[in-house]
């Protein structure tokens, strides 16, 4: 309907009726529209390059969208996710993780690229500007490491642990990727950060009992998650009590952190972390100086 257009000349029967009884019609609100995109350098920068996001994880597509990153390709590894869990800490083992995508992500998309080369009737894609690749796992009390349920029972067995010991830790590696100005050996620069949230699961006695668990798996929001839930759905109401730390985190990517690691490779490429945190600190002086 057009909002510009004249009232016709005979209304429908319920808005006459109402007038003929003195009650008010209530208007259409005007359509809200969402916060203006956040302004940062990396951002800005970002938005017009070409951005991989080694996950098939919509979760993760989805807070970079919220940073106004909306054109992420989605570029998921398939490479099998067989690092050895015995002889590492959890934090070692989810980080390899994500450096193991990220360099089969990004070295298949060279190789797509070198492919779409050679095919004259297909346009070749612009190189990658940054690739991120993430891995999440929960670390029990006892440092078990914890995925993806691989079934019914198994996603039962594994709440009701979770809700038993109480507390737990969810790391999610965020690992990033660009290519090196100058070429320089290996071509690209790397960093990887592993970030911790404890999470507190609710008691038995608190309203978590087995059938309320067993009712949870049921509508099966966190058969595809790592430690069998979603705190950004049902299980942040029904199954967590409280958390400590990052909350983006436990959905699958630390973002504050993605942003700070993305901003080192792309441009502070070479520079150690002293250089960059002597760099900081003359700013600082500059600022005082000047108040």
């Amino acid at each position: 309907m057009d909002p510009t257009a004249p009232e016709p000349e005979n209304p429908p029967a319920y808005i006459a009726a109402a007038r003929r009884h003195g009650i008010p019609l209530r208007q259409s609100a005007p359509i809200r529209r969402g916060p203006m995109p956040l302004q940062l350098p990396i951002l800005e920068h970002l938005r017009t390059k070409r951005v991989l996001l080694a996950s098939a994880s919509p979760r993760r597509k989805a807070l970079l969208n919220q940073l106004g990153l909306n054109d992420v390709e989605i570029f998921p590894s398939d490479k099998p996710e067989d690092v050895e869990k015995g002889k590492i800490t959890p934090e070692e083992y989810v980080a390899e993780t994500a450096r193991r995508k990220i360099l089969h992500v990004y070295k298949q998309a060279l190789m797509q690229q070198e492919e779409d080369e050679k095919n004259k009737n297909v346009e070749k894609p612009d190189d990658p500007a940054l690739v991120i690749s993430a891995d999440t796992i929960i670390a029990t009390r006892s440092g078990r490491i914890l995925e993806k349920p691989r079934d019914e029972q198994d996603h039962i067995r594994m709440l009701k642990h979770l809700r038993d010991t109480r507390v737990h830790r969810v790391l999610t590696a965020v690992c990033v990727l660009a290519p090196k100005d100058n070429a320089a050996h290996p071509g690209y620069e790397l960093e990887t950060h592993v970030e911790a949230t404890e999470v507190y699961f609710a008691q038995a006695r608190d309203g978590l009992p087995d059938d309320v668990i067993e009712a949870y798996v049921k509508t099966r929001e966190g058969a595809d998650k790592a430690g069998g839930y979603a705190i950004q759905g049902i299980a942040g109401m029904v199954l967590v009590d409280k958390i400590e730390g990052s909350v983006d985190n436990v959905i699958g990517l630390p973002v504050r952190k993605t942003l700070q690691l993305a901003e080192k490779v792309i441009f502070k490429q070479g520079m150690e972390e002293d250089d960059i945190g002597s760099d900081e600190e003359d700013e600082e002086d500059e600022e005082q100086y000047h108040d």
